[in-house]
């Protein structure tokens, strides 16, 4: 279900939607989309008259399609570092409106297990000059956003599940589409610096230990060499169990491997991609992942290994079980098969 806007009436039907609740929040307000909508466009606004006062809202795209319709609270500065909370917000105040103005008995706009307190309209109407907001999360439980305006008591608060259906307004067949269409487009390679608690364990071997998620042998683990001052990550084929959690907890940058990934979705569907490792381990860190690896087995020359990209804030992780050959270790390139499943939801601690 790629493009969600196509069942929906005339006034949604002209732009893709990431997720059927944002083609319904358009239909609501009105909004019509430009031709060129999601075409290299960042984001649209748009007014919202409900009881004959107006609301600014903001409409933005990610990769060509709409991603977020929101009241226009927070803008691009303020929502970094904590962009999933804020949309939500911005979201969550237009639904608001929405259940006044436009009511829709068969749907109903606003999630279950929210706490409104404060007057946010007050929010709405000063704008985001002077803005801030504090924003807590309990992991596994929830979470808390004040906002304020220079003064020690928030004007609003918000406290809400932190659920991914909840935050970002997807279902999981949505969300995993979202993910593909993300990770499969271009962006410059982010930086993955050597960690500082590097531990020498040989004569110019060293590693870096962060802990393991559930079951010991899936470790956020890294090993490095070092020449002169410099240390580089470990990948070759005469330390092939070493090599391959270095290269899949994301710090081997220097290679052009990728991995041709079967993924596994939801309602018994399967997909094939091909993409780059480090954009892929780039996405996952973006979004707020920590990635444990494991060996599975080592036979011959096959590298059987599991890689887990774990979100313990939101509860959910990815899983890829890889195979390869460690002759691919001592290449500049090559291609990495691999089984994927996503945001399979967790309740248990990780360490």
């Amino acid at each position: 279900m790629l493009l969600l806007g196509f069942s929906l009436p005339g006034l949604a039907r002209q732009a893709p939607f990431a997720a059927d609740r944002m083609a319904r929040i358009a239909v609501a307000i009105g909004w019509s989309a430009p031709a060129d909508a999601g075409q290299g466009r960042d984001s649209d606004r748009f007014v919202y008259f409900c009881q004959g006062k107006p609301y600014p809202v903001i409409i933005e795209y990610r990769n060509g399609f709409v991603d977020h319709i929101g009241l226009d609270i927070f803008g691009h500065d303020l929502k970094e570092g904590n962009r999933l909370a804020c949309d939500f917000v911005e979201r969550y105040f237009l639904e608001t409106l929405l259940d006044r103005c436009t009511p829709d008995p068969g749907y109903g706009f606003k999630p279950a297990g929210v706490s409104l307190s404060g007057n946010w309209e007050e929010v709405v109407e000063k704008g985001r000059e002077g803005l801030s907001f504090s924003c807590s999360y309990a992991e596994g439980s929830g979470a808390r956003m004040d906002l304020f305006y220079e003064a020690d008591l928030p004007v609003c608060s918000l406290s809400f599940p932190t659920k991914l259906k909840v935050l970002t307004g997807k279902d999981k067949d949505e969300l995993e589409n979202a993910f593909l269409r993300d990770v499969c487009a271009a962006r410059p390679p982010r930086e993955r610096p050597v960690p500082g608690n590097l531990k020498r364990v040989d004569r110019n071997l060293y590693v870096s230990e962060n802990g393991f998620w559930q079951i010991e042998p899936a470790q956020h683990t890294a090993w490095f060499t070092k020449a002169g001052s410099a240390y580089q990550p470990l990948c070759e084929s005469a330390h092939p169990a070493e090599s391959v959690l270095t290269l899949l907890t994301g710090y081997v940058r220097d290679r052009d491997y990728s991995v041709k990934a079967t993924f596994h979705q939801y309602g018994y569907k399967q997909r094939e991609v091909v993409i780059p490792l480090t954009r892929l381990l780039d996405q996952c860190l973006e979004d707020g992942c920590t990635p444990y690896a494991g060996m599975e087995s080592l036979k011959g020359s096959t590298v059987v290994a599991t890689l887990f990209l774990v979100n313990g804030q939101l509860g959910y992780c990815h899983t890829f079980r890889f195979t390869l050959d460690t002759a691919l270790l001592d290449r500049r390139s090559g291609v990495l098969q691999a089984k994927a499943y996503l945001y399979t939801p967790f309740n248990h601690p990780h360490r």
